[in-house]
């Protein structure tokens, strides 16, 4: 017996070995009904969003930019707003806070 019969037959006593393979694929299509029961639990008022409509309470509290936006032929200049308060619909302050406005230069 040479050694290539004698890998054979311990082979052979041994049994087959198990190839590593891919597991297998979970199978395609609709996934059959199931009964879910969640506990419900109550909205809170953390989150990160605004209530809307916005209201402003007051006009005075309005902030300008000091330079505001000429019109092109340097005749106006239009007042733009630099800071507003406002309130939510839940009562919560809300600034909206706008850039400057470049001036556009004089002709």
């Amino acid at each position: 017996m040479n050694d290539t019969d004698l890998m054979r037959t311990l082979r052979a006593l041994a049994g087959p070995t198990a190839r590593p393979g891919l597991t297998p694929l979970e199978p395609r299509g609709a996934l059959k009904g199931q009964r879910v029961s969640v506990p419900y639990t109550p909205r809170t008022r953390t989150g990160g969003g605004i209530a809307s409509p916005l209201t402003e309470p007051a006009f005075a509290a309005r902030e300008w930019w000091d330079d505001g936006w000429k019109t092109s032929d340097g005749l106006f200049t239009i007042p733009m707003p630099k800071k507003l308060v406002m309130k939510d619909a839940n009562g919560e302050e809300v600034i909206l806070e706008f850039a400057n406005p470049k001036p556009v230069p004089a002709p």
